[in-house]
Formats: C-alpha cells, structure tokens, sequence
C-alpha cells in the first residue's frame, strides 16, 4: 500500500518550509535596517565610553557584547543561516530519531509514516473481513468493523493532529524568528527571546516524541498487523484476533494525548536551567566579578596598609626605646664622672 500519511505530512512540509522562508526574509527585511543603526550606536557608544576612559564595563566585555550583536545581525541576515544552524535539525531530528528506533527493531518498517499507513491498511482489511459476515440479520460484525476502523482511525488522527499543530506552530514561529533574536540583544528584552526559545522547543520535542512513540507502537503491532491480515485473507478472522491489536490503537492514542504535558515539563525544566545559567554568567560577568576583583583589591590593600601600620608603629617603638636607653646611659655617665671626681 502507498504511504498515503508520508505523502501528505511531506506536501504540508514543503508548503510550510516554503512559508517559514518568505515571512522569515520578510520580517528580516523590515528590521534590518533599524539593527544596522543600532549596531553602529552600539560600538559607537561601548568605544566612545573606552576612548573616555568612563566605560563601567571591561574592554573584554564589550567586545563579548559586539561579537553576540554580530551573530545576531548574520543570523537575521540571511535565511540560508537560519536554516543550516537551527531550522534544518529542529525540523528533521524528529523523524530521524523515529526512523532510528524502526530500524534497531528489525521489523522490516523503516518509515514511521509507512508504519501508520500499514495499521491503517490492516484495519480496512479487518473491517472488510467483518462487513463480509454480516447479513440482515446478523450486524455485529458489521459493528465490530466499525469498531476497528474507529479506534485505527482516532489513533491515526490523533497522532496526524498533534504533527500538523507542532508543525504550524513551529513555521510561524520561525517565520517572526528575527523579531525575538532581536530581542536578545538587551537584558530588558531577553526574555521575550527565551520565552520564544522555549515555544520552539516544545513544538520541536512535540514531533519527536509523536514519532518515538509510533516507532514503539508500530514495532510492538508488529506481530498483531501480521496476525490480523493473515486471518483477514483467509476469511476466518475472530474477535479474539483482534484485540490486542485494539489495545494497542488505544493505548496509542491516551500516549499521543498526553505527549503536549510531557513537552511541557521537559522544555520548562530546560528553559529555567538555560536561563538560570545565562543570568548566572551574566550576573558573574556583569556584576558579581567586578564586585569580587573590587573586594579582593581591597583587601589586599587593607593587608598592606595594616602591615605598614605595624610596621611604623614598630620602628617608633624601637626609636623610642633606643632614645631612653641611650638617655640613661648619659645619665649613668653623667653620675660616674661627678661621682669619681675629688672635692
């Protein structure tokens, strides 16, 4: 049977690679004028303050700033930077990594998409088999048929739905990407870009974890699809046949609902330790290094200024003791002498 769902997620796929592009080069277009005069002011402002000698920031930290606005303005730039160091494996990873996993099972399914279409083609050969031995008077293996291309069918949907909303969501997120990397260049900015960051996060795991969790429910339906056509063709199929095969449908479909909560966590544990990290370093870098040199220097001068009290204070004393020692000497001379001469 034709992979009829990989047909169609790749159409979607082009048509929204295709769109990320054109309003990616859009919205780059309209604001990369206002970054190449912010840039300007930027190194302007960071050098005029170095020239000065009024700068609040190391010379190191300055140019760590106008490197980031530099990658920042090549990023937003083109689309062909965009694509090869961010769009390219966020977009791809997911099914490379379902792939993967179909291929370590040895089922023989290389392609979750193929995977999906094969249960689906499994159902209707159930179905059929089903419709065959109903009559007018008999209809519950018309309903049981029913049954089976319903749960197929809620599995299958659910898993294409939650595709097409990751997938819509991450286009129009990337295409207003240089927006929120814009964003990234002020601290009273930045967590527009992280809180932008972890959207495209979570609608980037959201494939991922769809086609893991098909590449195991495929690997695991296996045996049953195999079962279940074998039965259809002979036209000896069971109940009993089939339900595990049920099972598994729903089992399926309660995981893929609940995939967006697991996203969810994953990604806000993520988000918070990148931005605890970068408000760690730049905490560090901005202020508490500064703050530590500062604290470190001070001391170092307090040590050498109490030891160069103490050491004053110790040559007075040794001054002053030598002036009375050498004043009793006289004084004991003195006597000696008015002593030892005769009256």
């Amino acid at each position: 049977m034709q992979d009829f769902l990989g047909d169609l997620l790749d159409r979607i796929e082009q048509s929204g690679a295709n769109f990320s592009e054109r309003a990616y080069g859009i919205v780059s277009g309209e604001i990369m004028p206002l970054l190449n005069i912010m840039f300007l002011a930027y190194v302007a402002y960071y050098g005029l303050q170095l020239f000065m000698g009024t700068s609040r920031v190391s010379v190191a930290d300055v140019i760590g700033r106008i490197v980031r606005m530099m990658v920042i303005l090549i990023l937003i730039s083109q689309w062909s930077h965009f694509n090869t160091f961010f769009y390219s494996w966020l977009n791809d990873t997911p099914e490379d990594v379902g792939r993967a996993i179909l291929t370590a099972t040895g089922t023989g399914i290389t392609e979750p998409t193929n995977g999906l279409s094969m249960i689906w083609r499994t159902a209707n050969e159930a179905a059929s088999a089903f419709a065959e031995q109903s009559g007018y008077f008999s209809v519950l293996p018309s309903m049981v048929g029913f049954l089976i291309m319903l749960c197929v069918a809620v599995f299958i949907a659910v898993a294409l739905a939650i595709l097409l909303l990751a997938k819509v969501m991450m286009w129009v997120l990337i295409g207003t990407a240089p927006i929120f990397i814009a964003c990234m260049l002020f601290e009273q900015t930045r967590n527009l870009g992280v809180s932008w960051f972890q959207q495209v996060l979570l609608y980037a795991l959201i494939p991922l974890f769809v086609y893991v969790v098909a590449a195991f429910l495929i690997a695991a339906m296996d045996p049953e699809l195999t079962k279940v056509s074998n039965a259809a063709s002979q036209r000896r199929l069971q109940l009993s046949d089939i339900s595990a095969f049920l099972l598994l449908c729903c089992a399926g479909a309660f995981v893929l609902i609940n995939i967006q909560v697991l996203a969810q966590g994953i990604v806000g544990g993520v988000a918070a330790g990148i931005g605890n990290v970068a408000r760690a370093v730049g905490r560090f870098s901005g202020v508490t290094a500064p703050m530590k040199a500062v604290d470190v220097a001070r001391g170092a001068a307090g040590f050498v200024g109490t030891a160069g009290m103490q050491a004053r204070d110790r040559t007075h004393a040794g001054m002053l003791s030598n002036i009375r020692d050498a004043n009793a000497r006289a004084a004991m001379q003195n006597r000696i002498s008015n002593n030892s001469m005769p009256r």
